[in-house]
């Protein structure tokens, strides 16, 4: 019998939920009901959890009641389940294709992207206290997620509560969260300048090998600098202005470097504890940071949730856990198309190449030109929304794979017109 695409989709998430510790067998709304249905609220767009529940009843999806759906979205045990289960399916994700393949340097260490993300509070969300002594609903609550710089997966590394600000829900996390894969050496963490947090980034190194890189602030005021040696032969290295190694007001030694992009002309000044890659590869990892902004994207634009699935952080984190699982799936699925049937988003690919020439173009006239590493290193996420409101309809409409793909080729050769 010809499988649907829904199965196909889920069926590496529902087939580690058993070896998951924070499982539970024989529950009336199992973990793999609990699974399945999240993941379809998040490819389906409906204002609230009881338009959500009524339609997948009516689709005779479920028949789980309104208190027990609730009930589960607010459990802890079912928050640790999911999370256990991102990083599971994190781990089993295929590499198609080594990005960092041009930069030897890098082989065997985790690059990871960390930045948060706002979503608004539900509807009857209780104030939370303020520093003042007061009491009132914040208007957003922030997850702050992860996403692997090689694979384009994402994981949630912590959820803000009442007014807390992302950074504090960061620091009070465990140096093992951080990690991708458990006791990983020489992780490197990019992130966005908010965090020249100079305590923060001598723990990370001295206790858990992570090494960060983030982009100066101006209010920093350099009390020693000395040049370091650097190669500007190198490939990797176009652009590089100057690379020195730093001490401010605080502990420790820093290693600045000072990158021209060759496209605009823009000076940047990166911040890193990394003493041993190239300068050169400093900067592009700085500039792949924006990967986590283009997963943001999807979250917001492509699988809308706009308002928190109930009050509470365990609630939004569960929303949250969900939705990366939903986007690690939609990335083990392309994959999987590609392999299997040979289909790429190839308009979106076009469209790419074709944005490039232009920018390349613009660039030459005015006398600059385009890094070669924007196309070698180019974004990972390159799906375009038909392939997201085509795997919607297949889920709503329990399409078989054969025929779901079939509906599917046309979409990736163009856009509707």
């Amino acid at each position: 019998m010809n499988r649907l695409v829904r199965d196909v989709f889920l069926d590496l998430a529902l087939n580690l939920i058993p070896t998951l510790e924070r499982h539970l067998p024989d529950l009336a709304f199992s973990d793999a009901d609990f699974v399945a249905l999240g993941v379809r609220r998040i490819n389906t767009f409906h204002p609230s959890g009881r338009s959500f529940l009524q339609s997948a009843r009516q689709c005779e999806v479920t028949g789980v009641s309104l208190r027990a759906y609730f009930g589960a979205v607010g459990s802890p045990r079912r928050l640790a389940m999911l999370h256990e289960l991102n990083a599971a399916l994190c781990a089993t994700l295929p590499l198609r294709a080594d990005r960092f393949a041009a930069f030897p340097q890098l082989a065997g260490r985790d690059v990871l992207a960390l930045d948060g993300h706002d979503i608004r509070h539900a509807t009857h969300e209780p104030p939370a206290s303020l520093a003042q002594g007061g009491e009132k609903v914040p208007d957003t609550l922030t997850g702050v997620f992860l996403r692997d710089l090689r694979t384009g997966a994402a994981r949630v590394l912590a959820q803000t509560q009442g007014h807390q600000h992302e950074w504090a829900a960061v620091k009070a996390r465990p140096w093992s969260d951080f990690l991708w894969r458990p006791h990983a050496k020489g992780t490197i963490l990019v992130i966005d300048p908010v965090a020249v947090d100079f305590a923060f980034l001598r723990a990370a190194k001295c206790k858990a090998s992570i090494t960060v890189i983030t982009r100066t602030k101006t209010n920093l005021v350099v009390r020693e600098a000395r040049p370091l040696a650097w190669d500007q032969r190198a490939r990797c290295n176009q652009g590089v202005l100057s690379d020195e190694r730093v001490r401010f007001g605080e502990p420790g030694e820093f290693r600045r470097i000072r990158y021209q992009d060759p496209e605009s002309g823009e000076v940047y000044e990166f911040l890193t504890t990394e003493f041993h890659l190239l300068p050169g590869i400093i900067a592009q990892l700085y500039r792949l940071r924006w990967d986590i902004e283009k997963f943001f994207d999807v979250c917001e634009q492509l699988l809308a949730e706009a308002r928190a699935w109930g009050t509470g952080p365990v609630a939004a984190q569960v929303q949250n856990e969900f939705l990366v699982l939903t986007h690690n799936l939609m990335l083990r699925l392309s994959g999987q198309l590609e392999a299997e049937e040979g289909i790429r988003d190839q308009k979106v690919e076009a469209k790419y190449a074709a944005a490039l020439k232009a920018r390349q173009a613009k660039a030459r006239a005015r006398g600059r030109s385009v890094s070669a590493w924007v196309r070698a290193l180019r974004r990972i996420t390159r799906w375009s929304s038909q392939f997201t409101r085509w795997l919607q309809d297949a889920i709503v409409h329990s399409w078989e794979w054969q025929a779901g793909v079939a509906k599917l080729r046309p979409l990736m050769l163009a856009y509707l017109r």
